[in-house]
């Protein structure tokens, strides 16, 4: 009975090996020669419980889907001290999240979408 929930973990970590590994191929066939930066930016306001779970999950995705992280903005839109202090201290810990306001965010991307 072991041997069978062995085999089966150890296929299952083969499998999970292989998607990785065609993962890793497609990857590097399809790559640009520039890098396009990307940008996702997360509205925030008030008091976002799952917070940190919605930005650990875009900076997971972001990793997954290219080689270079695209960036993850936290946009300021009238969050709470406690949810803020959490954003600050999730932009520390991932190198490509960054906090910011209503007006950097369009001195940053001067275009109008009205």
């Amino acid at each position: 009975m072991g041997e069978y929930i062995l085999l089966t973990a150890v296929l299952l970590l083969s499998l999970y090996g292989c998607v990785e590994l065609i993962r890793s191929i497609t990857l590097r066939v399809l790559k640009n020669k520039t890098e396009i930066p990307s940008y996702l930016v997360i509205p925030i306001s008030g008091n976002c419980r799952n917070m940190e779970f919605i930005v650990r999950s875009a900076v997971s995705r972001s990793r997954w889907i290219s080689d270079f992280p695209s960036h993850v903005l936290l946009l300021d839109a009238g969050m709470d001290e406690q949810t803020r202090e959490l954003a600050e201290k999730i932009c520390r810990d991932f190198e490509n999240v960054h906090l910011a306001t209503q007006k950097e965010l369009e001195k940053a991307f001067p275009f109008n979408l009205q």
